[in-house]
């Protein structure tokens, strides 16, 4: 591995929380609740342990293959030919993704902050941020990653001011949704974890033994987990059933029920962070696409992917930017979530174990 490739575990979790954490999460409560209504946090919670089995899956087959990143993996288990076509899968569910964050990001945006700015103006920057930062090496991106974790802290000590205007009834009895809407709202959650694939390219860059990293990975759960469930179950709290069906973004309409003296309107202060937040998310996005570039057309460099990456989720973005399309465009990048986040790393170890294949040599017991 190149030094300017190795990240250390601490930055191994930020980098996939900082993936993790992007659009999803504000209107993730509206979303689970027309499945679970006031059994949302549970929905989550269910969510969180059925993606901690996942993660152990993850991490035998990333220990199976310890130093080979997610696209050499594919070769070495499904053979050169078939190996390419699935990274050329994962390049197109990977640009997929990106494009999808872009239009969910500017569709909220023009609808709370900037509804006259053209549509184009605010794609093309938060572009030009994701290429600003994507041609650097994985360390640089894993520092910065590591830098804007800081802006979680502000969507950690802020939402607990609902809690003295909250009406824990509203919640009540717990279950009382059935048991099926409960696991049809986990079903739907999953695809709040969607960046957690990312474990599969970063694995071997982290200087770490396996039972760190795995130990590292299940904290990125648990953090996640918690995070969703914590926002999720504040506001569950704070608005009823019939108020909760109305907001679609609904922790941006609860931060916008707060008033402080000095800042009028938090919502606005609350969504320059968040800004933070999804361009984390896209950086990801783009890294991973031209990482899988490069490895298909190796004499590009992975500079000139991200240019291209970009390029194309922006032009996606530009042309796909109708209610209606967005809509589509989000269910077609949730059931990509199912097959390229749970499926296909399953079949690859379930493949593996069936053949008996590994990674020869440089494998270390120890891991």
């Amino acid at each position: 591995m190149k030094n300017e490739n190795q990240i250390t575990k601490l930055q191994m979790i930020t980098f996939l929380i900082q993936t993790q954490i992007g659009v999803a999460f504000l209107s993730l409560p509206y979303d689970i609740h027309k499945f679970a209504k006031g059994d949302s946090w549970i929905s989550l919670l269910l969510t969180g342990v059925f993606m901690e089995i996942l993660v152990i899956l993850y991490f035998i087959l990333c220990n199976r293959f310890p130093n080979q990143h997610l696209f050499q993996l594919l070769e070495s288990i499904l053979g050169k030919v078939i190996g390419k076509c699935f990274t050329l899968f994962y390049t197109g569910y990977f640009l997929l993704t990106g494009s999808t964050i872009l239009v969910l990001f500017v569709f909220i945006l023009k609808k709370w902050m900037l509804p006259y700015t053209p549509y184009w103006v605010i794609l093309l920057l938060m572009v030009s941020i994701g290429i600003y930062i994507a041609v650097e090496n994985l360390k640089v991106i894993a520092r910065f990653y590591f830098i804007a974790s800081l802006v979680l802290i502000v969507f950690i000590i802020i939402p607990p001011i609902a809690f003295k205007d909250g009406n824990i009834n509203y919640i009540m009895p717990i279950g009382h949704s059935g048991m099926m809407n409960i696991l049809k709202g986990a079903g739907h959650a999953t695809l709040a974890w969607q960046g957690m694939e990312m474990f599969l390219i970063l694995s071997p860059f982290v200087s770490a033994t396996g039972k760190k990293k795995f130990k590292a990975f299940s904290l990125v759960n648990l953090f996640i987990t918690f995070f969703y469930t914590f926002l999720t179950f504040v506001c569950l709290i704070y608005f009823s059933d019939d108020q909760m069906g109305l907001f679609p973004q609904p922790v941006l309409y609860l931060l916008k029920s707060f008033s402080f003296k000095i800042i009028e309107r938090p919502d606005l202060v609350i969504i320059s962070f968040w800004i933070i937040l999804v361009a984390t998310s896209f950086i990801s996005y783009l890294y991973g696409a031209s990482l899988a570039g490069t490895f298909l057309v190796k004499k590009w460099s992975r500079q000139s992917f991200v240019y291209l990456s970009a390029f194309i989720c922006f032009v996606f973005a530009l042309f796909f930017n109708g209610e209606k399309e967005i809509e589509q465009i989000t269910k077609y990048t949730t059931y990509a979530g199912f097959i390229f986040l749970m499926a296909i790393p399953v079949f690859l170890l379930i493949f593996s174990l069936l053949v008996k294949k590994r990674q020869k040599g440089e494998f270390n017991e120890k891991n």
